[in-house]
């Protein structure tokens, strides 16, 4: 009995924060439908020879191998840049930010908390605040526990603190955070009437001199423009990065002081 409290002791101190897979439902279609094709081209080819060689099965059967060997690289392509290229360029945003380490930081769209956790290692008298809505679909296995225990394996549970909200809707008010950070969060919004809102509060709830980093594939040069008429006047993006797949654009701006 005491053997196995130590190895279940052991296997929890050894324990990583695990943050899922971006897009699941479409990284598992590529990943089940890009085999299926070639399976379905090679049997066709090979079980039926002689309607395969007429001109028009073959370019049926070429499109077939072609596009399952395309769904193929993009399942491996994503799931590496969730597993690394992510990581890697969330590191580097975060670096850049040149945090004192006293600084409140929100991150809106946080999921399991990659960015999130990242911050809060650079803030040993500051706190980490990350808001989300939970939804499965564009990570898997997204939920407020999972990322508080991410927060636990980290070692940095006493700086972050985890809400469920709207990023539409903010529950904070004005001038609340030092720097507000996101991470392929705001393009999964369904209007652009909707992603400017969520901009819109993002500017709102920053407080003067404080400093946005808003990472994604798609939508930035909207952002800019958003955070612009908020009166961000240097709002601008710098990219794309190919460590991740789709490549990625970075938003930075900062509010005035007066």
């Amino acid at each position: 009995m005491q053997g196995n409290t130590r190895e279940i002791e052991r296997h929890h101190a050894n324990a990583k924060p695990r943050f899922g897979i971006d897009a699941p439902t479409l990284v598992l279609g590529f990943a089940f439908g890009g085999p299926a094709l070639l399976l379905a081209a090679m049997v066709l080819t090979h079980g039926f020879p002689t309607t395969a060689s007429s001109g028009g099965a073959r370019s049926v059967l070429g499109a077939m191998m072609l596009t399952g060997l395309m769904m193929c690289l993009e399942a491996i392509a994503m799931t590496l840049s969730s597993r690394v290229g992510k990581r890697l360029l969330l590191r580097r945003m975060v670096a850049s930010l040149n945090l004192r380490g006293d600084e409140q930081v929100l991150e809106v769209g946080c999921g399991r908390g990659m960015l999130l956790l990242e911050v809060a290692q650079h803030l040993p008298q500051g706190r980490a605040t990350g808001i989300d809505l939970w939804s499965t679909r564009d990570q898997s296995g997204n939920a407020a526990a999972v990322t508080q225990r991410n927060a636990e394996l980290a070692g940095v549970v006493e700086r972050v603190h985890i809400d469920t909200g709207d990023m539409r809707q903010l529950p904070y008010p004005n001038a609340s955070f030092d720097v507000v950070v996101a991470s392929l969060a705001i393009h999964n919004l369904p209007t652009e009437t909707d992603r400017e809102q969520a901009v819109r509060e993002i500017a709102r709830v920053l407080k003067p001199g404080g400093r946005v980093a808003l990472l994604d594939f798609r939508c930035t040069a909207a952002y800019a423009r958003t955070l612009r008429a908020e009166g961000l006047a240097d709002a601008h993006r710098r990219g794309p990065s190919f460590l991740m797949f789709p490549w990625v654009w970075i938003v930075r701006a900062s509010k005035p002081t007066c």
